[in-house]
């Protein structure tokens, strides 16, 4: 009787192995992760891609590009929170192409300038930061060679926004103050302290204009998380944001955040959000109206371009979804007035 239930076990242990191992399967892929030689740097550098949803169905839009520091941190959950905001017809924000650039030597590359810090470890000083102040080749690398590299292989519309944290934040901010090479930029709780608040002194001095150039800037609660009231980080954001709100660096447009829940370490989640939301704040709209007056479609998207001094228009897949939704509850008419619409976007 033993031997008998023996055998029968082993028969359906074997029966649900085998079929535990060809029930079908399909990978969820949120990007590629390509390699780039760079003469600049002189190494391979590996960018993650984000592509927006329809991308490949639907190959006449352009879209805005979304540049991201510290790739291996940034770009899992950036990329899903993007593709959740953007979703058409009813994101809150314009469908993108978002590009993370993996680190090799982040020191090396976010860092202005070359300067050393010592701390005490074990008794013992060592110097940290030996290797720095490379992030004007970074820069060059990220003008001369992937910006010629996404516009030739992706469809950008030439909008550019640059997300950094921390290091990646101080490059936000440098590059802001010496060559703006983007759009709108988001700083999460950036290193301003780095060279005796360089940044500072840089932003004190500064003659430019900054018209139609955009900024967030995120800070965490690091005083309290660290249990210290003041340290040379806190200071030198805060020093920054008086400059702003005195209006030192000309006809920028602007927007502070403190998260008062997060630290160092979590701040981006949300300094992400937000300042992308402020950046595409124009693109927020209730497209229900446009059922009923598909006029409104070109009106609004009108609106975005002067808001962000740079041409949007409606996505193919936007005027797809639209469509479709005509067609459950509009009418004949409707759907005739969309696709003529769409022509005229979409010849």
């Amino acid at each position: 009787m033993k031997i008998r239930l023996l055998f029968i076990l082993s028969v359906v242990v074997g029966w649900l192995q085998f079929h535990a191992q060809t029930v079908p399967s399909e990978n969820i892929n949120i990007g590629v992760k390509i390699p780039l030689k760079s003469e600049n740097l002189h190494e391979e550098r590996s960018i993650w891609i984000s592509l927006p949803e329809g991308y490949d169905e639907y190959t006449k839009t352009g879209y805005p590009v979304i540049y991201v520091l510290d790739a291996e941190n940034n770009f899992k959950y950036l990329s899903s929170v993007y593709h959740y905001l953007s979703k058409e017809p009813f994101g809150v924000l314009p469908q993108a192409i978002l590009v993370a650039i993996e680190n090799t030597n982040r020191t090396r590359d976010l860092t202005p300038s070359k300067a050393s810090k010592e701390m005490n470890f074990s008794g013992k000083k060592q110097t940290m930061f030996a290797e720095s102040g490379g992030n004007a080749m970074f820069m060059k690398f990220i003008k001369d060679e992937l910006f010629p590299f996404i516009e030739k292989k992706y469809r950008s519309n030439g909008y550019k926004v640059l997300v950094g944290h921390s290091f990646g934040g101080l490059t936000v901010i440098n590059n802001l103050l010496s060559e703006p090479m983007f759009n709108a930029y988001i700083a999460n709780d950036p290193s301003l302290w780095w060279d005796k608040e360089l940044m500072i002194r840089k932003a004190e001095n500064s003659s430019k204009d900054f018209k139609d150039i955009k900024l967030f800037l995120a800070q965490a609660n690091n005083a309290d998380s660290r249990n210290v009231k003041d340290d040379e980080h806190e200071i030198a954001i805060g020093k920054f944001k008086t400059l702003l709100e005195q209006h030192k660096l000309k006809n920028l447009q602007w927007q502070y955040g403190f998260y008062e829940n997060d630290d160092h370490g979590t701040v981006p989640l949300l300094g992400n959000n937000d300042g992308l939301r402020f950046i595409f704040k124009s693109n927020k709209w209730n497209f229900r109206e446009a059922l009923k007056n598909p006029a409104l479609i070109s009106s609004h998207y009108q609106e975005l371009s002067d808001s962000l001094n740079h041409s949007f228009k409606p996505t193919e897949l936007f005027f797809k979804k639209i469509i479709d939704i005509a067609r459950e509850r509009g009418t004949p008419d409707s759907v005739k007035e969309f696709e003529k619409l769409q022509k005229q976007y979409y010849p």
